[in-house]
């Protein structure tokens, strides 16, 4: 498989508000901005830093240029600068090049809903040990970019909108 053909796995614990925290930093401290620099102002966990970059990194946010420091894309200052509405909307247009939204958004598309059983399947193929976790954590991704979320009853995972 070439390298186009792997998907990039959404860290279980990687909330889409520490992604856009790290959008505004960047944008906050210029044009090209040194990771460490980051950490210190987003007083994010040394650890978790690295994995939020790869993930804005896999959503076309952000690049790492020549000297390992890291800039803000088109997309990324769009982002950065946009209303919520066009947030949304933009996320939502490469969201689906991260998994397990990828495999989520396909199964809804072809099934109009999924057991939340069918859901935990889903999800503990990508996250074994860290199957609530993650759960919680997409759950909350998808409800805020409007792609999907669990009926009232706790029985269904369904589509909001179109996806």
């Amino acid at each position: 498989m070439s390298s186009s053909e792997h998907s990039y796995v959404l860290p279980y614990n990687a909330q889409l508000d520490q992604v856009l925290g790290l959008l505004e930093a960047i944008h906050s401290l210029g044009d090209s901005v040194d990771p460490m620099n980051l950490g210190d102002l987003l007083g994010e966990q040394i650890d978790m830093l690295p994995h939020i970059i790869d993930v804005a990194s896999s959503l076309r946010l952000v690049e790492v240029v020549e000297n390992g420091n890291i800039k803000l894309t088109q997309l990324g200052l769009e982002i950065v600068k946009g209303h919520v509405r066009h947030v949304k909307s933009k996320l939502r247009e490469v969201i689906d090049n991260i998994e397990p939204f990828k495999t989520i958004i396909n199964e809804l598309k072809a099934k109009k809903r999924l057991r939340v059983e069918e859901f935990i399947d889903i999800i503990t193929r990508f996250y074994p040990r860290n199957t609530q976790e993650a759960m919680n954590t997409l759950l909350q991704w998808g409800a805020f970019l409007g792609l999907f979320k669990m009926s009232s009853d706790d029985k269904y995972i369904y589509p909001i909108g179109k996806i």
